[in-house]
């Protein structure tokens, strides 16, 4: 299969023109080509060369997050992130880096709830080595008790380190464990202590054994590299590995929430800080793009009407934003909030629910829509700069919906969201018995 996406960013030139039009990315001039491919034993490849570019971004998705987790094994994904640079019978411990970031890589990894990452960024001619070395770990990584009691430390470390140098993560945590109670979003990312503390090396062996496997994984390489000879590695070290059925997700299905939840928080900061949170849909809900101008409306900016009504007008916050987190799941919809001096939460609460109501009473203009369109298509370009954007972007749509075809879609279901779909999506989600709060209290 092949696609074209783009790499001049056209669409910004356009883009004022286009605000009316139903233009699919194709239209918008992205031209960078794109080819997919699945081998043998599942795995799925995707390859977008372009010459232009300087470096190769190669990532390995695996569909693997917290979410596949359950009770007494939460955190295994995320261990697993500092697992794989272990070593394996091939290579030993820290050779991957050595490998690699001895000559200039970057490597590195990230897990979230839905999903596992793991990067390198390097000059071309490290690609079959980069291979060599993904392929290897997936296959012969070395776990025994040495390595969980160490990455164990770590992780500890790691989650301790979070939390005391960024208290927001902990506010963050415990939004997701108030607004869940039967989904696996319910617990961090970074697991449990207890459950950490508890884990077992055949754990480990089960789970590498289930999800580290080419059926439940996606290569994506992105900048400069001949096709050709990277699907002739992509056979050479990936075709001998034997794929194994994943098991089936059988994710708990969260209750609608029937009244609003609150927990507070006591620490010692300057000023009261609240998140809030309204359960929405998952990425591929119709609703989604909605949800999406909503919130850019409300909180994105100096523009918005959040940030002119209560940190510029009443002066009663000096910081709004929002986020729609849409992962492959229902999710959320948060607001976080800073108080100015020692005001208390209760009057930005009383604002926003002003600010929703009218929303909810009166709707959205026409031209509030468009800046919102206009905001997020620039975004979207901008993250596409780089050969890493561009396969971030590419391994989320191919993970997430199955289907890279569908961000050909999305600039057009969002040109085509009218004020009245704003509206309704107010209505629908931002009420408060659909609403959690936590709020961060100074101590006194």
């Amino acid at each position: 299969m092949k696609i074209r996406i783009s790499s001049g960013f056209q669409v910004l030139n356009f883009f004022v023109s286009l605000l009316a039009a139903d233009v699919s990315a194709e239209e918008l001039g992205i031209r960078v080509s794109v080819e997919q491919k699945k081998l043998a034993n599942g795995l799925s490849v995707i390859l977008a060369e372009d010459p232009s570019a300087t470096v190769v971004c190669y990532q390995t998705w695996y569909q693997v997050g917290s979410v596949d987790e359950i009770p007494g094994l939460t955190g295994i994904s995320h261990l697993f992130e500092h697992l794989m640079f272990k070593g394996t019978s091939k290579y030993g411990p820290r050779e991957f880096f050595r490998q690699l970031e001895s000559r200039g890589a970057e490597v590195n990894a990230f897990t979230t709830r839905d999903y596992t990452v793991y990067y390198e960024v390097f000059v071309p001619e490290l690609l079959e080595k980069v291979m060599d070395l993904e392929s290897d770990r997936m296959t012969s990584l070395v776990l025994d008790q040495e390595s969980l009691d160490h990455e164990r430390v770590v992780a500890f470390e790691e989650r301790k380190l979070r939390a005391e140098n960024f208290p927001e993560v902990k506010i963050q945590e415990s939004l997701w464990q108030l607004a869940f109670r039967s989904h696996p979003y319910h617990w961090p990312v970074t697991g449990f202590p207890s459950d950490l503390l508890n884990m077992k090396v055949s754990d480990l062996g089960k789970y590498y054994q289930d999800y580290y496997q080419p059926n439940n994984a996606l290569v994506v390489i992105v900048g400069n590299f001949k096709k050709e000879s990277a699907l002739r590695w992509i056979k050479k070290y990936y075709e001998p590995i034997p794929k194994h059925d994943r098991p089936e997700r059988k994710i708990p299905v969260e209750p609608e929430q029937a009244e609003e939840r609150r927990l507070i928080l006591r620490d010692r900061i300057g000023s009261e800080k609240f998140l809030q949170s309204y359960h929405i849909v998952a990425a591929d809900h119709e609703d989604s793009y909605s949800i999406d101008l909503l919130s850019n409306i409300l909180f994105e900016g100096p523009a918005s009407r959040a940030y002119r009504k209560l940190v510029q007008e009443e002066e009663i916050l000096t910081e709004i934003s929002s986020a729609s987190y849409t992962p492959a799941f229902p999710g959320l919809l948060i607001i976080s909030g800073k108080m100015r001096g020692k005001l208390s939460s209760e009057k930005a609460e009383a604002a926003l629910n002003r600010l929703i109501n009218d929303i909810q009473n009166n709707g959205v203009t026409e031209d509030e829509v468009r800046t919102a369109v206009k905001q997020l298509t620039i975004q979207w370009v901008d993250s596409l700069r780089t050969p890493y954007g561009l396969a971030q972007m590419l391994g989320t749509i191919q993970t997430v919906f199955g289907n890279l075809h569908r961000f050909e879609s999305d600039l057009a279901k969002y040109l085509q969201v009218r004020p009245v779909d704003i509206q309704k999506a107010a209505k629908k989600y931002l009420n408060p018995n659909n609403r959690s709060i936590v709020t961060w209290v100074p101590t006194t």
